[in-house]
């Protein structure tokens, strides 16, 4: 079947069944007309505007209408108003409240205070503490609910939370829905809670000092661009303030309609071919979302589920309210919410998204599959999928903390020559499995290879890795097979420009427990931590990570960071080796009296009082400060003798034994490794160039070519070159990681021209100079 061109606006979601399948023999196509772009979209255009007075415009709605949250003028997705401008303000926490009552073995006062404080009291996650100098009003579209804590009269209950809040974490950015204000105690209350597990409670919640953003509020709407829905009309009005020379009556003004696109169910053997689709309309729960980085509860525009051997090739994705395309597995009643059918028997595999472009995305580019159920085993999560020579750009537009591409639990999975850029955390994330102790991961043999990344986290938000993996637990085996393969990775910059706890931009990441995962080839740069990070050890012996024949230049604190590795508090009976480092190339400009201070080796230092090498194995490495002072430095590597009295490793600087490379060896530790410039072509900023023209400087290198990362055949279309940003920031963009860094890179910013084609390539890199709106 062929599409001509034009926009097809669905009434509902078009679903897809086993009956609409193909064989392996005859395969069925749905695909554009030759040379035409057809689009199908879940929204509606909105017409017949009124220009009530100066740039505003009005715009009565059918009954029919259902709630939406994001609208579209032009292809552009534009901002509903923001408390401080049209970014908005961040403004910052006081802190949580807290209830005087007594503490536990007694029970909570409240379901939603359920976290004891000795000293403080229950700390309570359904409200908040604000400043009285910040611009906290009872703005016209405060609905209080009836009985509200705020003692305020009762809204129109259609209204309930109708204007919404995104609270930075330490890790997570929830999106809640505001109840009421109480401005005699200066409390701002919601309609849902942030906190997923009492052991998240440092972590979680309205943590002091930390941003916040208010949007929605109807009394600012005030900024060119900005449009409101009052739904206390009958029937609703939609207001736009129009830009210069913007006219909604001659322009298009998409609003979305339709919560997911297409959905398929065991569906097999069918393949969607240069098709587009746009303007899904996911929108906020009642109670707001509290963890959306795991995306439990968000939708994606194109659903497959439970099938098989279908490809989606030389499509588009763009303009999403909730995430864009997923495969997932739906087993059993812990499955989505809006899975079609539940099977143990499930099977989602062979499977193809390629030569695609998916950008301006609400939440995820890319889902395949889902975080650790229960009733998931080996034979029913995703498996032998491939998502191959994509662009992935501009993702987290609602839900800032997501990944480009993101894959729960699942097996022998290819991520290969795939663009992404332009995301607020991950570009790439592999399962976040450890969940329940109970659940047995079943994340093996997956591969990342050969995908340029890069534009990530932009000062927005932290604890995180451009390519991230976190398949272990305490008690189940350790997947073998996962490995991360010549993949090009630059340009991290974690929010520790605008908050002082801010953390965690990172290069490579392996996460809690993880083990056995190859990291090799793989060229990281301009990262504000490391390009290669551990949160922890491996679970068991016999389990360490390979770091091998990698290029990690410039990053900010370290070059390779161990965590916690004794995550029971205790050192086990027997060392575990957390990684053996060998044959990479270690690129620098910083030192420990740098600001804030730079170790190539950073983090935990205490063996357990075995020998260090069993611990971490670095070997035949080189190493190259661009100062040439590196092999006479004192406090060039370290380690930590004794041990802490709380838990065994200290991550204080003046409990550490510094060691010169010649000391360091003596400890048995990179014995063959040297210190040398290894003859990059021009690896400063705009240069980055890697390459070695006088071939492998030694210690066993083998020479790779970075440039051979992300697509290599044609995309369809052009990424627009004017996605509004979305968040404010303070902005400093580096030419390299340096101690005069002020980390921060574009928030929802402003993306270059770019144009997709064969062989995919960036333009150019935009530095900003100013200041957007700052935090507080």
């Amino acid at each position: 079947m062929q599409f001509r061109a034009g926009t097809y606006f669905l009434p509902a979601t078009e679903i897809f069944t086993a009956a609409d399948s193909g064989t392996a023999a005859t395969e069925i196509v749905y695909q554009n007309y030759p040379g035409e772009s057809p689009a199908i979209s879940g929204g509606v255009r909105v017409q017949n505007w009124i220009n009530v007075s100066g740039n505003t415009w009005k715009a009565t709605l059918p009954a029919s209408t259902r709630y939406f949250e994001q609208l579209f003028y032009n292809g552009v997705r534009r901002l509903r108003p923001r408390l401080g401008g049209y970014l908005g303000t961040y403004y910052r926490f006081v802190g949580p409240v807290y209830l005087n009552a007594p503490p536990p073995p007694a029970s909570a006062p409240e379901p939603n205070c359920q976290v004891y404080i000795t000293g403080s009291g229950w700390q309570c996650f359904d409200r908040f503490l604000y400043n009285p100098a910040d611009p906290i009003s009872l703005w016209r579209n405060l609905a209080p609910p009836a009985g509200n804590p705020c003692g305020q009269p009762a809204g129109n209950p259609a209204l309930t939370g109708d204007i919404e809040l995104v609270d930075f974490e330490k890790y997570s950015t929830p999106k809640l829905r505001i109840s009421c204000v109480d401005p005699a105690s200066n409390i701002v209350y919601l309609t849902g809670s942030p906190l997923t597990y009492a052991v998240f409670a440092n972590v979680q919640g309205f943590l002091p000092n930390h941003r916040y953003l208010i949007e929605n509020v109807q009394d600012q709407l005030t900024q060119p661009g900005q449009w409101f829905l009052d739904r206390s009309t009958t029937p609703w009005m939609l207001t736009y303030l129009a830009a210069s020379g913007e006219n909604p009556n001659a322009d298009t003004v998409i609003v979305p309609q339709v919560t997911e696109i297409l959905v398929a169910s065991n569906l097999q053997y069918v393949t969607f071919l240069g098709l587009t689709f746009e303007h899904d309309n996911y929108t906020l729960p009642a109670a707001g979302e509290a963890v959306p980085d795991l995306g439990l509860n968000i939708t994606a525009a194109v659903s497959f589920q439970n099938s098989q051997h279908i490809t989606f090739d030389s499509g588009v994705v763009a303009h999403t309210s909730g995430g864009g395309l997923e495969f997932i597995s739906c087993i059993t009643a812990q499955s989505p919410s809006w899975c079609i059918f539940r099977s143990t028997s499930a099977v989602t595999s062979g499977n193809v998204v390629s030569n695609s472009a998916l950008y301006d995305l609400g939440f995820v580019g890319i889902r395949i599959g889902m975080p650790a159920l229960y009733g998931q085993t080996d034979a029913n999560i995703p498996q032998f999928n491939t998502v191959e020579n994509n662009v992935v750009e501009g993702y987290g537009r609602v839900f800032p903390d997501t990944s480009g591409i993101r894959q729960g639990e699942g097996h022998d999975n290819t991520y290969t020559h795939n663009e992404v850029y332009d995301g607020y955390h991950a570009a790439i994330a592999l399962c976040f499995c450890s969940g329940d102790t109970r659940l047995t991961p079943d994340s093996h043999d997956n591969i990342v290879s050969f995908n340029h990344v890069y534009d990530l986290f932009q000062g927005i938000s932290n604890d995180g890795g451009s390519i991230y993996i976190q398949t272990a637990n305490f008690v189940s085996p350790m997947p073998a097979g996962n490995r991360i393969l010549n993949n090009r990775v630059h340009d991290v910059s974690d929010a520790s420009a605008l908050d002082a706890d801010g953390y965690g931009g990172e290069g490579v990441y392996i996460d809690t427990l993880t083990g056995l995962v190859d990291v090799e080839n793989n060229l990281v740069y301009r990262v504000s931590a490391s390009p290669m990070n551990f949160s922890s050890a491996p679970a068991n012996p016999s389990e360490a990570n390979t770091i091998k024949n990698n290029i990690f230049a410039f990053g900010r604190l370290s070059m390779v960071a161990e965590g916690d590795a004794y995550l029971s508090g205790t050192v086990p009976p027997s060392q575990i080796q957390v990684f053996v480092a060998t044959n990479n190339l270690f690129y620098f400009d910083r030192s420990s009296a740098s600001s804030p201070g730079f170790y190539v080796q950073s983090g935990g230092a205490y063996s357990g009082g075995f020998a260090f090498t069993t611990w971490e194995q670095w070997n035949s490495n080189l190493y190259w400060r661009t100062d040439g002072g590196f092999a006479s430095d004192a406090h060039a590597f370290h380690v930590q003798p004794y041990p802490n009295t709380t838990t065994p490793c200290y991550y204080d600087p003046s409990k550490w034994t510094f060691l010169t490379l010649a000391a360091w060896q003596s400890l048995g530790e990179d014995i063959q490794s040297v210190v040398q410039d290894p003859g990059f072509a021009n690896p400063s900023y705009p240069a980055d160039d890697y390459s070695l023209p006088k071939g492998s400087p030694g210690i066993g290198f083998v020479v790779f070519d970075p440039s051979q990362a992300g697509p290599g055949g044609p995309i369809p279309g052009s990424i627009h070159p004017r996605f509004p940003r979305r968040f404010p920031r303070r902005i400093s963009i580096p030419r390299r990681i340096s101690s005069t860094l002020t980390v921060g890179f574009g928030a929802f910013a402003e993306n270059p021209s770019l144009t997709v084609g064969a062989p995919m390539q960036r333009q150019h890199w935009r530095v900003y100079s100013r200041l957007l709106p700052p935090g507080r």
